[in-house]
């Protein structure tokens, strides 16, 4: 091959590879159509990207115009994707999430830090409880917890792990089975005495305490108990099973909650479990991408949490 040839060759290649074909302006479009879309808004997309909303918005149109379509359906309040925009977002998703995470891992290879996304009934109730455990035995391990109602989604978050709720092993991850959860009625045991709180039925005298995360907590229990929800009962509503828990302990109501962890409010004399009736509504899992079987922390973490989990039964 000539040297003419072969410089060609090699300029065609150039010419052909992804990241040159997207110009700094692109990317900016793309990171900000990106976040946008996460966030249903893009004066909040500015307010993260730490830019101004016009730049934002300034920013996508761009993008639309050079890709020939709308992206956004815009309204007074809020934005939302367009078919385009879905299908643009789905890349987008997959592809920050992969590069953020290939960072992380550089970054962290000397620290092995672990960055876990967990439900905040399991944080709160389980693991936070035990972490000085983990801590003092495993010390060059720097762990990054945030707590959400919302499982981890891998396509669209950093996270190298997480402990998510289901009725069954999620799909494209690696999943771990933790515990079985039931759901069973509480309140305190100053309002059940005032009540006189003793059978299903009495239910209807007390305000039933909701979980707007969980909807059907409630109408699943009753229907298990073989009884009609109350149509008349009143309601409270929040936004977490620990919120409900603690409005419980406190005597607004009657709560569902998440057995195990109960354990120890009970043992305190701050709740009091009024029926036996318990339904089970899935199980807790400890989820990662396949990839990071490799993460040596994220294994270590694994197996001291199956050891923790393994001393309760």
């Amino acid at each position: 091959m000539s040297r003419n040839n072969s410089r060609s060759s090699q300029s065609q290649g150039q010419d052909n590879l992804a990241a040159a074909s997207l110009r700094p302006a692109h990317l900016l479009a793309l990171q900000a159509f990106d976040v946008a879309v996460r966030l249903g808004s893009f004066k909040e997309a500015a307010r993260v990207l730490n830019v101004s909303a016009s730049a934002v918005s300034h920013r996508i149109r761009n993008l639309e115009a050079h890709l020939g379509v709308a992206l956004f359906q815009r309204t007074h309040r809020a934005v939302r994707p367009t078919v385009a925009g879905e299908k643009l977002a789905a890349a987008t998703g997959r592809a920050f999430a992969l590069l953020a995470r290939a960072e992380s891992a550089i970054e962290a290879a000397g620290k092995r830090r672990l960055r876990l996304k967990v439900l905040p009934q399991f944080a709160s109730a389980w693991l936070i409880p035990r972490l000085s455990s983990f801590l003092t035995q495993h010390s060059q391990i720097d762990l990054a917890i945030e707590t959400s109602n919302r499982n981890v989604d891998f396509d669209t978050e950093t996270f190298d792990a997480g402990i998510s709720f289901g009725a069954g092993k999620a799909e494209g991850v690696v999943a771990h089975r933790l515990m079985d959860v039931r759901t069973v009625p509480v309140t305190a045991p100053s309002l059940a005495r005032r009540l006189k709180l003793r059978t299903t039925a009495d239910l209807d005298r007390a305000v039933l305490i909701h979980v707007t995360t969980f909807p059907a907590a409630w109408p699943l229990w009753f229907r298990h108990a073989g009884e009609a929800e109350p149509p008349s009962t009143r309601t409270i509503s929040v936004d977490s099973f620990v919120a409900a828990l603690q409005a419980a302990e406190r005597g607004a109501g009657v709560a569902l909650a998440l057995e195990p962890f109960i354990a120890e409010s009970e043992r305190r004399g701050t709740i009091r479990r009024l029926l036996p009736v318990g339904h089970m509504t899935g199980s807790y899992w400890l989820v990662h991408p396949p990839g990071a079987q490799r993460n040596r922390a994220l294994q270590t973490f694994k197996r001291w949490l199956l050891a923790e989990l393994a001393k309760q039964d």
